[in-house]
Formats: structure tokens, sequence, C-alpha cells
């Protein structure tokens, strides 16, 4: 039995990725037969052995530690901030005719378009690019929870308050618990979005990082530094991405 659904888990995993293979099985033919100019399209094998030179020297490993700690600094701060503002807009009239317009005008910014102040505000460093990211990632967190907070049933509301519960607990026992799910969708929008701002700012005003790793082989003319890069920078998504369902299917598992 054990084996039946051993095999049966090998062939739904070889399903889901056989597009993947085949794609990777033509990058691969294609470039060695010499139908793309190299520095276009290097050959899949040479990319990954650049790939596996990159990490045992140290280079990606270093440089994915500096796009990790400045992406996920900046989403925590931005998920905190907007968690918070999101609830109390749903939760409190004043706050919602405060930053629901400042919500509505913002979220739909491009803020990688933004790029150039924070490098003018903030400089080139990790506090550009952290608060930069806590401001990209803080949009979607406080949208998702302000809708989920606002379609709480209203009974468990009523039922809380007939039971005597304060505002305080009303809010941790009730309100967080109800928009978890909300909160939780909202995070796993802004998680890729941490990455992708992180990567940009550090492609454009350097100062280490995957950004950086991948310009560098532009303006050395190694393809190959490029595509290990994206591979890498491709890797911690799915990681993190992949993290994050297994939490949510953990602690959510109510849903």
């Amino acid at each position: 039995m054990d084996v039946t659904y051993a095999r049966d888990d090998v062939v739904t995993f070889t399903k889901s990725i056989y597009s993947l293979i085949i794609f990777l099985v033509l990058w691969e033919a294609v470039a060695q037969m010499g139908l793309v100019y190299y520095y276009y399209l290097p050959p899949l094998s040479d990319v990954l052995a650049r790939f596996v030179e990159l990490t045992l020297s140290g280079e990606i490993p270093y440089h994915s530690y500096l796009t990790l700690r400045r992406a996920l600094v900046g989403l925590v701060i931005g998920t905190v901030f907007g968690i918070l503002v999101g609830i109390l807009i749903a939760r409190n009239a004043v706050a919602e005719w405060f930053f629901d317009p400042i919500i509505k005008i913002g979220y739909p910014i491009p803020i990688i378009a933004l790029v150039p102040v924070f490098m003018l505000w903030f400089g080139i460093g990790d506090q550009s690019k952290i608060i930069m990211v806590a401001i990209g990632t803080f949009w979607p967190i406080a949208v998702n929870a302000r809708n989920s907070a606002q379609r709480i049933d209203k009974n468990y509301i009523r039922s809380a308050r007939m039971m005597g519960t304060s505002d305080r607990r009303l809010l941790w026992r009730v309100v967080f618990p109800a928009a978890s799910p909300g909160i939780v969708t909202g995070l796993q929008i802004a998680l890729p979005l941490s990455l992708i701002i992180t990567f940009v700012f550090e492609m454009v005003a350097g100062g280490g990082g995957l950004g950086a790793l991948e310009i560098e082989g532009v303006r050395t003319f190694d393809p190959t530094q490029v595509y290990a890069t994206i591979i890498a920078i491709m890797l911690i998504g799915i990681a993190l991405d992949r993290a994050l369902r297994l939490l949510r299917n953990h602690y959510l598992r109510w849903v």
C-alpha cells in the first residue's frame, strides 16, 4: 500500500513539473545547437555550473543573505503596521476617515517608481531598501486586513459583547482570529513583492545583494552569472512561498 502511494506521489509530482522539464530540455538543446547567441542564452549546463561555482565560492550565499535580510525585515515592519492600520480602519470610524483615502491613493502607485526618491531621501544603504519594502508591503496587508475585519459576522461581535468581553479581549479573541485568513492572503501577496522591491532596488542602487550580483554579470558580459542569479532568487522565492503555505495550512486548519 505504501509503495502504491509513493508511486502515485511520484507520478503526480512529475505531471506537475513536466512542462518545466520540457522547457529546460529545449533551453539546453537550442543553446547547444547555437541557434541563439551565447550572450543572450547560454546553455543551461553552463548556467548550472556557474551557479555551483558561485555557491561554493560563497558569492550566492552572501548576496542571498543580504537580499533576504532586507526583504524580510521590511516585510515584518510592513506587516505589523498593515495589520494594525487595517483592523483600526475596520473598527474605528475616525481611523477609516483618515486612513482610507490614503490607502486608496497609495495602493495603486507602483512602488518601484519611487526608487529614485528613496535614494535621495535615505541613500543607497540597507535603510532605504528596508523602508521601501516596508511601505510597498504595507498596502496589500492593510487592504486585506481591513476587508477581512469588515466582513466579520456581526453575530460574533454581539455574542462577545453580551458575554461582557472588553474591547481589548474582543480584538484579540474575535476580530484578529476571524480576520486571520485575509491577513495571511495579504501576506502571500506581500512576500514576493518584498523580494521584487529589494531585488530591483539592489539592481539600481547596488550595495550588494542578488540584484547587484546580477547587474555585475551584465557589466562584465557574463550571461551565466546573470542567469545563475535569477535561479537563486527564484529558488528563494519558491522556498519562502512553500514555507508560508505550510504555516497557513498548520495555523489555519479551521478555515
